[in-house]
């Protein structure tokens, strides 16, 4: 196995786990939403019969949703490194295809080669 192969194998292994890490974000952020409605309904519930006695739900419920916005600050981060590593992979299986010599090139090669052929524009 080339070091080539090896590298493009170990993006493999970082997009799959950025791909579970985003992933498990994401159920932690539904959980906690879920989490926050509930504890949302029973300070609706809490604040018909003691209005005081709904304060500790309120502070809860808020610090929940603080959370979830924390949360959704990190699953967008998250992703924005998942998308980088799957472009980094993208550009390492080019190389071993191209480097293997098959019969399609690379996306850049391409478009070079069809600039390159194209007739230069009238001045």
């Amino acid at each position: 196995m080339s070091v080539l192969e090896n590298v493009m194998r170990l993006h493999r292994r970082e997009c799959e786990d950025r791909r579970r890490y985003v992933a498990e974000l994401e159920l932690l952020a539904e959980r906690l939403r879920a989490d926050a409605g509930r504890v949302r309904h029973e300070m609706e519930a809490a604040w018909g019969q003691d209005p005081a006695g709904s304060e500790p739900l309120a502070e809860r419920c808020h610090k929940l949703e603080r959370s979830v916005a924390e949360l959704d600050d990190q699953v967008v981060a998250a992703r924005v490194a998942l998308d980088a590593a799957e472009e980094q992979l993208k550009l390492y299986e080019r190389a071993v295809a191209d480097r293997a010599g098959g019969v399609a090139l690379s996306d850049r090669r391409l478009a070079r080669r069809n600039r390159q052929a194209r007739p230069a524009p009238p001045p």
